[in-house]
């Protein structure tokens, strides 16, 4: 019986010894084994510094249009001046309040008949005002070149109003679309086309007009 316990002791005291002469390799294959799994998965790369576009964050934008032209259905195309003040409600939509004057020519009527003018001259400034909604639908950049891009937003934009002219005013409907570009913080350029559309009875019966402006201009933000 003795002996038979005394072989059980000297196998349990070898089994510990070979265990206590293997842990240290043991672990060292394992921290190994760990080291090349972080040069691969992990490896070291050089981190490229990314610069952020800076965008106001301000709600309220001015713009001026510095050059459009409004074309007023049968009285020809002429030179547009105007301007108008946008509220953002957020990234994706914004408000905007807009007037803008332009001096109608002769109507096709008159040129083509050669009779007695249609409208005095004072009959002939043409003012509008509308009030419109806006989407910033297709966000993104425009690049200049490899190595220059400007912030940009497509947006589509529609609302109503007043056109005021002949001596009347006629409730517009505005629809159309537009491109807004980034050059800094505070400041971007905007391209707008719109079509107005309103009735009159200039030539005796109401008319149904499409009325197109298209305008560029320069915004403020605030």
């Amino acid at each position: 019986m003795e002996t038979r316990i005394r072989r059980i002791y000297v196998r349990l005291a070898g089994l510990l010894l070979a265990g206590a002469v293997a842990a240290p390799f043991s672990s060292a294959a394992i921290a190994q084994s760990d080291q090349e799994l972080d040069d691969i998965i992990s490896p070291d790369l050089e981190r490229r510094e990314i610069r952020e576009a800076k965008i106001d964050s301000e709600d309220f934008e001015f713009t001026l249009y510095l050059g459009g032209i409004f074309s007023v259905e049968d009285f020809g195309t002429d030179r547009m001046i105007g301007g108008s003040l946008a509220y953002h409600i957020n990234e994706d939509f914004f408000m905007e309040a807009a007037y803008a004057q332009s001096t109608l020519g002769e109507s096709s009527y008159e040129r083509l008949s050669g009779s007695a003018p249609l409208l005095t001259d004072d009959e002939r400034d043409l003012s509008m005002y509308n009030l419109s909604l806006a989407w910033n639908f297709l966000p993104g950049e425009i690049f200049i070149g490899s190595k220059f891009a400007l912030n940009s937003n497509l947006y589509l934009i529609g609302g109503a109003g007043n056109t005021n002219f002949a001596g009347e005013e006629h409730f517009t409907y505005n629809v159309g679309a537009g491109v807004r570009l980034l050059a800094q913080d505070w400041l971007a350029l905007r391209l707008d086309v719109r079509d107005h559309i309103f009735e009159h009875e200039i030539f005796g019966e109401p008319l149904n007009t499409n009325n197109l402006s298209a305008q560029l201009g320069v915004s403020i933000y605030f």
